[in-house]
């Protein structure tokens, strides 16, 4: 019989239990060309079954209305330079009545808000950004929610987009 040195026992279930709570993060992906002045939009979201779905219908809904489309994680939002973008799509959940942290940050910091849309999850939460001028809409993570979810975002993408000038 082998014993175990106490020490590496709780290192290893210090190691199995940090490794099993941390978040899964999303894989940034961009589609289109990357070059591309005029239909360039960002989407922001965590990682989700319902999240996941309702971004894959919106890039479905924009189809070849857009021309470049980059995914990241939420938490990497303060690495993105919006200024790049015609349009943000954020999809966050809401915990104690409040997004992200880097959500508001990110929000509160940018000069152009009449471009964001922010989608909210949550069973009882409908947070609201303070700026009037952001599309900001919430839901539960309701599977059977995401088609229609997922055309009112692509819409309002889309007349985002049409309103600025080539």
């Amino acid at each position: 019989m082998k014993l175990l040195h106490w020490g590496s026992c709780i290192g290893g279930v210090l190691l199995l239990t940090l490794g099993g709570c941390t978040l899964k993060s999303v894989e940034p992906t961009e589609d289109g060309h990357r070059d591309a002045r005029n239909g360039r939009v960002l989407i922001a979201t965590q990682k989700s079954e319902f999240k996941r779905t309702v971004v894959s219908e919106i890039k479905d809904n924009l189809g070849d209305n857009v021309r470049y489309v980059r995914i990241v994680d939420v938490k990497w939002l303060p690495n993105e330079t919006p200024e790049e973008f015609n349009a943000i799509v954020i999809l966050n959940r809401c915990m104690a009545g409040r997004p992200d942290p880097r959500v508001e940050t990110f929000i509160d910091d940018l000069p152009e808000k009449n471009k964001v849309i922010v989608l909210t999850t949550g069973r009882l939460d409908s947070w609201q950004p303070d700026s009037r001028e952001i599309d900001a809409m919430s839901s539960a993570s309701t599977m059977s929610a995401t088609s229609p979810i997922a055309r009112s975002i692509a819409d309002k993408v889309l007349d985002i987009i049409d309103s600025q000038p080539e």
